[in-house]
């Protein structure tokens, strides 16, 4: 977020994902869907030609979305600067235009505080055991969400597509309570988690579903690479001593120890 001054006031503008919310760029998306459609084909690089008038007033709405601008406020500051330091609204849109798109990078998200409250991955997902998780039938929603996610991004489906993200958000992560109505309510409260997290959410879930199909793929040819027979062998043989004595009297760790998907 940068602070500066602006016609004699302390303003700001976001320009990070970390800035803003889930909701924010769920607005801001909504806002994009409405526009004339000359407008959205140039941002969306699929025009070559705009109307000045048209993209000005796009850019004077974007600003006063993510900044505590109001629209008659940038209209008292000159389109373009001197030069690319000074301030304009050119200058203020090209610091949040980066919304316009998905992150280009994201964090590994294990775990995250929101308002006081620790959620965390849902542990089993990350292993070879989380599998059955991942496809089985208990958690049938997570996929379809992924799959339903990708498909509107790649549509760009606006703002619908950050209510999907934020439901999956609120199935990949758990306060420990995962009963039909935590997850509504968790989806309402992820909404003004923000938009970095969400998005490495859905990043992390893409990865790991391609992991998945990966180690599948590779475990069932005919002859697996050696790293995949290892890692078959070793689940294979935790499964056999778990059912003996000599098994159960192991240390329970060793036992439950899992091979992590993401290694692969």
């Amino acid at each position: 977020m940068i602070s500066l001054k602006a016609n004699g006031e302390n303003k700001t503008i976001k320009d990070e994902f970390i800035d803003v919310t889930l909701n924010e760029i769920a607005t801001s998306y909504k806002y994009v869907h409405g526009i004339d459609a000359e407008t959205k084909r140039y941002l969306l690089h699929d025009g070559e030609t705009v109307n000045d008038e048209k993209l000005f007033e796009f850019k004077l709405k974007w600003v006063s979305l993510f900044s505590d601008f109001t629209i008659d406020e940038l209209r008292l500051i000159p389109l373009e600067g001197d030069d690319v330091t000074s301030l304009s609204v050119e200058w203020l849109y090209q610091k949040c235009k980066v919304f316009l798109n998905q992150p280009e990078s994201y964090l590994q998200l294990k775990e995250f505080k929101h308002k006081g409250k620790q959620y965390n991955l849902i542990e089993p997902l990350v292993t070879i055991s989380g599998a059955e998780m991942l496809f089985g039938k208990a958690n049938y929603r997570q996929f379809m969400l992924g799959s339903q996610l990708a498909s509107m991004i790649e549509k760009k489906k606006g703002d619908a597509s950050i209510n999907s993200l934020t439901q999956l958000f609120a199935l990949l992560y758990s306060d420990g309570k995962d009963s039909s109505e935590d997850i509504v309510e968790r989806s309402k409260v992820f909404g003004e988690v923000n938009a970095l997290y969400g998005w490495s959410a859905y990043f992390f879930f893409v990865e790991l579903v391609e992991r998945y199909k990966d180690f599948f793929r590779l475990s069932t040819i005919k002859n697996p690479p050696v790293r995949i027979q290892k890692v078959l062998a070793i689940q294979q043989l935790k499964q056999s001593l778990s059912k003996t004595i000599f098994g159960k009297l192991l240390p329970l760790k060793w036992l439950k120890q899992e091979y992590l998907i993401l290694k692969t």
